[in-house]
């Protein structure tokens, strides 16, 4: 999942779509963006595996059955990660102090300042992403910014 998503972010989002996509990249205003929209659009194949694979018996229906809750894992752990995490739309707990979530996060805020020609596309392997372009050293800042940050919003709070 994690490779098509890479794909339709870079081919399709920041392409033919920029025009719903373009909202996420702008500051937003209210609980929602045009983006969001991805989310249901990307659930109405992930609910048709599913029901087809339950209400079905077989080899095909079982692997679409598999292939919808794949999809679906997918988009909960894509949620959690870029909103809460990354954009902070919601909490998520301790994972904002997992090592590997901090380098995911800190790799899509690269692709939200356009540096290295919108690299990374992909999320979960974002940072590795960026050190095939030449990135790392960009990543290792922008961790560090993020962990200030964050520690200076505990002591706020």
């Amino acid at each position: 999942m994690e490779f098509w998503a890479r794909w339709a972010h870079r081919a399709l989002w920041h392409a033919s779509l920029w025009h719903m996509h373009e909202s996420h990249h702008r500051p937003r205003d209210g609980p929602f963006e045009l983006n969001d929209v991805f989310a249901i659009i990307n659930a109405v194949p992930a609910m048709s595996l599913l029901a087809y694979g339950f209400f079905n018996r077989g080899l095909v229906p079982g692997l679409s059955f598999g292939a919808g809750l794949g999809i679906t894992l997918f988009g909960m752990a894509y949620m959690f990660v870029h909103d809460g995490l990354v954009h902070r739309r919601f909490p998520v707990g301790p994972i904002a102090d997992v090592p590997y979530f901090r380098r995911v996060a800190a790799a899509h805020q690269i692709h939200h300042m356009d540096k290295f020609e919108g690299v990374p596309y992909g999320l979960f392997l974002g940072p590795k992403e960026l050190e095939e372009v030449g990135g790392s050293e960009e990543l290792e800042k922008e961790i560090k910014r993020r962990i200030k940050r964050k520690e200076t919003l505990d002591t706020i709070q």
